[in-house]
């Protein structure tokens, strides 16, 4: 017999604690859902009064004769007993159709009030986790980003929250509702007949052992489903990222096939979990049905005989309560199933949320306002998982001074400025800034004193104005101005219909590359950095475009630390000393006059990119 795997109930009391700040919506919930079964309820009962103390003695006024020996009553006596009787009906008939009155005005309202409290809630809890794990993406170190996939975050994001929140809105929902029904309907069948509700409660047993038995086919198909989910997403991403590849190399056939595939694999998975569902809902409904049948063949017998001293009417509210119970009963089927579902999306979403954060700041860290010595490298040590990136690297780089990398792809120049940037820390060694080890020193501080300009110019969509603000969001229009003029923007800004107010689109792409560029570097300007890293910051431009943008640099670096990592080698000839990095390590360093006295890879480099 299959039975929930460990953890998962801790998974779906996870998804309950959501709730905690919104207990008095909760509250509004669960007493307007009572209030509302209550109302079902007694609309249903009202079928006993109806049928025993209306319909039957209103059809038996015409009928009234000697029931006591059969002999005919004297017409005064018949018109007394009839008018008695027909007092009592219409007695009854008042009490019920003022109970009926105030049914008709409660239940709207009442159900008014349930639904909005609960699909509030619904809405809520589903942006809370959504917004937890858009912070917790946030929180993470880049190593954990580098080896995931964008699609595999987007999908869990998007897909596995709304997923979980399924089962959410069920609990705090459906169940709410229905547990309420079912709470005041079995209290009411008990006081109608208890013989028949006992019976009534013989449905249970079966339908927990259906659900038991399909709930774990479920969740593992379900597991299944989610992992494809990421699949189909990132491959989309891909797609839309490689738009201009595919169309240029006329691959839009080989890709439609290959997304179909995907999202093939996906409907597989998706109809088993599908299948089981399927399976188990209409094992279920038969269940119901037949207990319903037989529930309702075992109250005639018990009308008839005479036992229990239920009657006609009371057989009509019973068999009315119980099929208020049918679709609670059916709900209860869909939450377990729905539930199952839910939790390997749960899982994916608190396999995030449980990830290792960045490190928080060490106990007494300090915190730096300027350079005043520089930048050291003491014996770094560094790599990826696998084989090592850096292997001893010694390198200092002075307050004011501008040190350039150059060397092979690969050889672990851009990890050298990750590093400083802390992007990771070393496994060996460290890296000092004014003599302080960046892990004792507060992240917030050092991310003040660094800019970063990279090869691929990074715009967030919005307007230029707010691009070039990003580091710093309290600057003035005129201090925008001022850095888009240094870093050569504000000519080409100006002559657009907008100005600053353009909007960039998605990643800038209402811009060209030296534009994006030169946004990039104006942004860099505002922040006014102490320290300032350069990653192949023009190697994509060409060459009238460089010109422009590597004046916009100098203007930058003017009076500030930098470390410049560039591919040209044309770019990096006026730093005030080049580091070579090697097999993992800086095997030389100097000006270019003094590089270029020796034999070295430096001199080979610049020989053969004169030759090209």
């Amino acid at each position: 017999m299959a039975t929930s795997p460990p953890g998962s109930v801790r998974q779906l009391l996870r998804l309950l604690v959501y709730a905690r700040p919104y207990l008095w919506v909760i509250a509004v919930a669960l007493v307007f859902s009572l209030l509302y079964g209550g109302g079902l309820t007694g609309r249903a009962y009202l079928l006993a009064p109806i049928i025993d103390e209306v319909a039957l003695p209103n059809a038996s006024l015409s009928q009234i004769g000697d029931l006591a020996g059969g002999e005919a009553l004297s017409a005064p006596e018949a018109a007394r007993q009839r008018e008695a009787l027909d007092a009592r009906v219409r007695e009854s008939f008042g009490d019920v159709l003022l109970a009926g009155l105030f049914l008709i005005l409660l239940m709207p309202p009442t159900r008014m009030v349930r639904d909005y409290a609960s699909d509030w809630l619904m809405t809520r809890l589903y942006v809370d986790l959504q917004a937890a794990i858009g912070e917790k993406l946030l929180r993470l170190p880049l190593s954990h980003h580098m080896r995931g996939s964008r699609g595999d975050f987007m999908a869990r994001v998007s897909n596995d929250t709304l997923i979980a929140n399924r089962a959410q809105a069920l609990i705090f929902g459906d169940i709410i509702h229905d547990s309420a029904i079912v709470l005041v309907a079995l209290v009411v069948a008990f006081r109608v007949n208890w013989q028949l509700a006992v019976i009534l409660l013989g449905v249970g047993p079966p339908v927990a052992l259906v659900l038991r038995i399909f709930g774990r086919r479920i969740q593992l198909s379900s597991q299944a489903r989610q992992e494809q989910v990421s699949q189909v997403t990132q491959r989309l991403l891909q797609m839309l990222s490689g738009i201009k590849i595919i169309k240029a190399f006329h691959a839009e056939e080989a890709e439609r096939r290959a997304f179909e595939q995907t999202v093939g694999r996906y409907f597989k998975r998706a109809m088993k979990v599908v299948k089981n569902r399927v399976l188990s809902r209409s094992l279920v409904e038969f269940v119901t049905q037949a207990s319903f049948v037989i529930l309702l063949m075992i109250g005639v017998w018990a009308v008839l005989q005479g036992l229990w001293g239920l009657t006609l009417g009371k057989l009509g509210a019973f068999v009315t309560i119980s099929a208020l119970l049918y679709r609670p009963t059916k709900s209860i089927g869909k939450f377990y199933n729905t539930v199952h579902d839910a939790l390997p999306a749960a899982m994916r979403v608190f396999d995030v949320l449980d990830a290792a954060e960045t490190p928080e700041d060490r106990d007494g860290a300090a915190s730096l306002s300027r350079i005043e010595k520089g930048v050291r490298y003491r014996n770094v040590h560094f790599n990826y998982g696998r084989e090592a990136v850096l292997s001893g690297v010694d390198l200092d780089v002075g307050a004011g001074e501008i040190v350039a990398l150059v060397g092979h792809t690969g050889a672990g120049k851009t990890t050298i400025a990750d590093l400083l940037l802390r992007f990771y820390d070393p496994d060996e060694g460290s890296v000092e800034i004014d003599g302080i080890d960046l892990r004792d020193m507060e992240r917030a501080s050092l991310h003040e004193l660094v800019a970063v300009v990279t090869q691929e110019a990074f715009l967030f969509d919005g307007t230029i104005f707010d691009n070039i603000r990003y580091g710093r969001p309290e600057a003035s229009h005129e201090d925008v101005v001022r850095a888009a003029t240094a870093a050569f923007a504000h000519e080409f800004v100006s002559g657009l219909p907008e100005g600053y107010d353009t909007e960039v689109g998605d990643q800038g792409v209402q811009l060209s590359g030296g534009q994006r560029q030169r946004i990039t570097i104006a942004r860099a300007i505002l922040r006014d950095p102490q320290l300032l890293v350069f990653d192949e910051a023009t190697s994509a431009l060409d060459a009238k475009v460089e010109g422009m943008v590597q004046q916009a640099i100098a203007n930058l670096m003017r009076g500030r630390t930098v470390l410049l990592i560039a591919h040209r080698l044309s770019t990096v000839q006026g730093a005030d000393r080049i580091a070579v990095v090697e097999n993992g390590r800086v095997s030389m360093s100097g000006t270019h006059a003094e590089l270029m006295q020796r034999e070295g890879l430096y001199r080979e480099m610049v020989e053969l990119q004169q030759r090209n």
